[in-house]
């Protein structure tokens, strides 16, 4: 029997929190006693008590959960647990038993992943281990080849219940109602208040150092907290799109409060591409929304854009010296990228190493602020490629089956790691990734087969006939 929605959700945030702590606990251990046996027990621990009290459909939602708990900063201290985190032990149970569920919960299964996913990411895994060996980094390559199968690329192919997905979107529309609150009075109060005791303990320098404060929550790096405001951003717009209530444009405009919190420009335009990615194929499609009504959200979006880059945090950030220079060295990068690449012959240095395969031709220690440009060096033209063509393939899929949220959550992501270092600098991040990917290309607004398949999902709520007392009214700022 399948606990109550409310009492599981309940459930993973006090299993987060208890993970969390737990976790500080055996960091400090650590940081003292110098040993990482007490560090692995403690966490252990925690993960299983977490697997036992949960079912199976949440787990994926207990992954997040956990994810944005715990300290990424923290994790990254021990090489085991920056590979093997508790969102990775927790997805790899979550694949055994959902691969040796008994055959009636296969009935559950809303969609199966087509054949185009299964070559795209069988050929990106496969070129992955033929270039493994290419470079005297074989630890490094093999982590992070683990990270990126276990949490990116195998999580869409297990059989995923109808309501495992949708379990999911919740976990991350709350969560970002909850970090959104946190950020906003980090923002205010000028200080992460809850998490920088925790750095000072594990003797971590904080990556505050800009001349504006810009809020990272539990994420270490404003940009990092972005990334996450702006895919919920993409699954709460994505949702209304879909035929959701007008409660999902509260939670998209508290998710930009959220991104306005971190200063981060990237994220910022991420929100906005997310947005017209969602809308445009929207417009040539019968739905709960009339064409007025989607150009009036459309027209909301780039109204709160523009006036989130009107605050006087933005303005200070961009006039700032730091973010000319941040603007200036993603040129130098380009360049850098290119002369790396060509050397390697455009075949890859090995995954995970562009850092180090960059270094020799980078004496000023340059950030390579682009997850595309440190797969050319790490994983050459074919891996780039294959990359591309899954979020490609995600995007296509998405539009097809009217899979809105997963739409615009892909799209944010897309956009957002295209100007940070965030697939190879912070493996467990890639479990964003995977989550991605798995909304865009197994989400089913529209059961497979209708007779008509642009017909919006039963029961759906139109903006001009919905009934006052069910509609929260919220508009998005």
């Amino acid at each position: 029997m399948k606990l109550p929605t409310v009492r599981v959700a309940g459930t993973c945030l006090l299993l987060a929190m208890l993970a969390a702590a737990l976790i500080f606990g055996a960091l400090t251990l650590t940081s003292r006693l110098g040993s990482t046996n007490s560090f692995v027990l403690i966490v252990g621990g925690a993960v299983v008590v977490a697997l036992c009290c949960l079912p199976k459909d949440w787990l994926p939602s207990a992954a997040l959960a956990i994810f944005l708990v715990v300290p990424r900063v923290a994790l990254s201290e021990n090489d085991f647990l920056n590979t093997i985190t508790p969102s990775f032990i927790i997805l790899v149970v979550w694949y055994a038993r959902s691969i040796f569920a008994p055959r009636p919960e296969f009935a559950a299964v809303k969609s199966r992943v087509g054949v185009a996913y299964k070559l795209i990411a069988g050929a990106l895994l496969a070129w992955l281990a033929a270039s493994v060996f290419t470079n005297g980094l074989l630890q490094t390559s093999l982590a992070w080849c683990l990270d990126l199968a276990v949490l990116g690329l195998l999580i869409v192919l297990v059989p995923v219940p109808a309501n495992a997905i949708a379990n999911l979107q919740r976990t991350f529309l709350w969560a970002a109602v909850l970090m959104a609150a946190y950020c906003s009075v980090e923002f205010l109060v000028q200080r992460n208040f809850l998490f920088d005791p925790i750095y000072a303990a594990l003797n971590i320098v904080p990556a505050q150092h800009w001349s504006v404060y810009r809020a990272s929550g539990s994420l270490g790096h404003p940009l990092y907290a972005g990334l996450f405001f702006s895919m919920a951003f993409g699954v709460a717009f994505g949702k209304r799109l879909e035929g959701g209530s007008n409660k999902y444009l509260l939670v998209a405009g508290i998710s930009m409060l959220g991104v306005l919190t971190t200063v981060s420009r990237n994220s910022l335009g991420a929100v906005a591409i997310a947005a017209g990615v969602i809308i445009l194929p929207n417009l040539f499609r019968r739905s709960s929304l009339s064409p007025p009504a989607k150009i009036a959200l459309a027209a909301a979006v780039v109204g709160g854009v523009f006036g989130i880059t009107q605050a006087s945090a933005f303005q200070d950030r961009l006039d700032s010296d730091e973010a000319q220079g941040s603007t200036n060295a993603r040129g130098v990068i380009v360049d850098l990228a290119f002369q790396v690449a060509q050397a390697s012959h455009w075949i890859g240095s090995g995954p995970g190493s562009s850092v180090s395969a960059a270094a020799p031709l980078n004496p000023r220690g340059v950030i390579i602020e682009s997850a595309y440009l440190q797969l050319l060096i790490s994983v050459g033209i074919p891996g780039l490629l294959l990359f591309a063509l899954l979020i490609a393939g995600g995007v296509l899929t998405a539009i097809k089956y009217n899979a809105y949220a997963g739409l615009g959550c892909l799209a944010a992501y897309a956009v957002s790691v295209g100007f940070f270092n965030v697939l190879e600098s912070s493996r467990p991040t890639i479990l964003l990734l995977g989550f991605a990917l798995l909304m865009a290309w197994r989400d089913r607004p529209i059961e497979i087969g209708e007779n008509d398949p642009m017909k919006p999902p039963v029961g759906a709520l139109s903006m001009r006939t919905a009934p006052t007392n069910n509609a929260v009214g919220a508009r998005s700022r």
